[in-house]
């Protein structure tokens, strides 16, 4: 009697899937004991018994659906698109795999994505191979240009930058031409040449320089133009000396000391300048910092005679609160002022500095022209 009980209680969880429980929960697989009754196991998952002792080492399921774990409890590293679900007999919920272009192995799930996706797909990849990046290894890294004659899932869809070390600004490119950022007056797809205008230099952080004829333009000097009626009270040129008072510090956006290294004409409203700031004695709201940048000048501003700027030399920068249309541009207009560097004038500028920094501009905010003076 004990016997015959036993053979059917075996005989009942053959007759069910042995991988899970009726709760839906994986647990470990019973060993086979199809073969003392002699009948077919209806088990849709193959449950081997582990080699060696059975009793020191369970049996593990033979997974599918692109499960692993001993009881089929996780997904493969490579299919975590959707969350694991155990199976039924009515569906399997198998995991997905996840879209990474061929560049990538494993893959984890993200729950907060797979719900803003409306439950379509959850997987972002890891560790993107062939220098690809991103959630589906879609796009290159920096300093990689995405080549349009491979697909995106090729070994070689993404090539490296090659930008100059001395033409180009930086080692990263434009992520659809392949364009390095260059230097001002050098061009060329990795910036390794001279543009029209300019000529090879020896200085490494400025190779190419602009021909002197061309350069000529920048030395008007105020009021060279005044008797062009649009010129007229145009410009802001009454202080050629100034008496720096803690409040007119505090009134300007930005004090620098920078140098004047070139200029090129960009565009039919803008000139560029490449200027190397020395010192910055006060902060702007967008951040300038010490070394090579560009500046920019209005064309009117310049052709009325409202700077008098020359490449070489050193000048005090005091900029006003108007700005062009990228608030990160560094702009000398008509109400800014460039004056000839003194080297006396540091201390006393460290001096204001230190008075801003211990509050002594509260209250005194940089002046705004008003919309008449506004060009």
């Amino acid at each position: 009697m004990p016997v015959t009980f036993a053979l059917l209680l075996l005989l009942s969880q053959a007759t069910a899937d042995p991988c899970y429980d009726p709760n839906g929960r994986p647990r470990f697989c019973l060993p086979p004991v199809t073969q003392l009754a002699s009948v077919a196991a209806s088990c849709s998952q193959a449950c081997p018994l582990s080699p060696g002792n059975a009793r020191a080492r369970p049996p593990r399921c033979h997974c599918r659906h692109h499960t692993t774990g001993p009881g089929c409890e996780s997904c493969r590293p490579s299919h975590r698109d959707w969350p694991w679900r155990p199976a039924t007999p009515r569906h399997p919920h198998p995991c997905l795999p996840c879209s990474c272009n061929q560049h990538a192995r494993r893959c984890r799930f993200n729950s907060e994505l797979f719900r803003l996706s409306g439950g379509r797909s959850g997987g972002v990849c890891e560790r993107c191979r062939h220098h690809t990046a991103g959630r589906h290894c879609h796009y290159c890294q920096p300093g990689f240009w995405r080549d349009p004659s491979q697909p995106i899932t090729s070994r070689k869809a993404c090539r490296a930058c090659q930008c100059h070390p001395i033409g180009a600004t930086g080692g990263t490119c434009n992520q659809t031409s392949g364009q390095c950022s260059c230097k001002l007056g050098v061009t060329g797809l990795t910036c390794n040449r001279c543009g029209p205008g300019y000529q090879q230099s020896r200085s490494p952080s400025m190779p190419c320089q602009r021909i002197p004829e061309t350069t000529a333009t920048l030395t008007t000097t105020p009021g060279a133009y005044s008797s062009d009626p649009q010129c007229q009270n145009y410009c802001n040129i009454s202080d050629t000396r100034v008496h720096m008072s803690l409040r007119r510090y505090c009134q300007q956006e930005y004090v620098l000391s920078a140098q004047v290294l070139a200029s090129e004409e960009a565009g039919p409203e803008w000139w560029r300048l490449a200027v190397r700031v020395l010192a910055v004695y006060k902060q702007r709201a967008w951040p300038v910092r010490r070394g090579n940048q560009d500046a920019w000048v209005p064309h009117a501003d310049l052709a009325c005679g409202c700077l008098h700027l020359q490449p070489g030399v050193d000048y005090l920068l005091l900029g006003s609160a108007a700005g062009g249309p990228d608030p990160a541009r560094l702009v000398l207009d008509r109400h800014a002022l460039a004056l000839p560097w003194r080297p006396r004038w540091v201390r006393p500028l460290r001096r204001l500095q230190q008075e801003e920094r211990a509050g002594g501009c509260r209250g005194l905010r940089p002046l705004t022209p008003t919309p008449s003076q506004e060009h």
